[in-house]
């Protein structure tokens, strides 16, 4: 007999702006930029923008900053 198994999207899971940035806060301090599109992506289709341009990454910040902003989120920086 096999293992069963079931899908998992992070998306499902983004269901409050503190879940949103908590998942941010860790893919930043990764510091990963494919896993930073990536996340943002997912954040982008939890609040349903299904048609939101899709990130990779070879984007510029300029607009990982566009897309912060149309999620209603913004950049910041912090001492380490």
């Amino acid at each position: 007999m096999g293992i069963e198994t079931t899908r998992w999207d992070a998306a499902d899971h983004l269901d409050s702006v503190e879940a949103v940035l908590a998942y941010l806060e860790a893919v930043f301090e990764d510091g990963n930029p494919e896993l930073i599109a990536a996340a943002l992506n997912d954040v982008a289709r939890a609040r349903g923008m299904p048609g939101a341009p899709g990130l990779d990454a070879s984007v510029g910040l300029g607009e990982v900053i566009r897309m912060l902003k149309a999620l209603g989120l913004e950049l910041t920086a912090k001492a380490a």
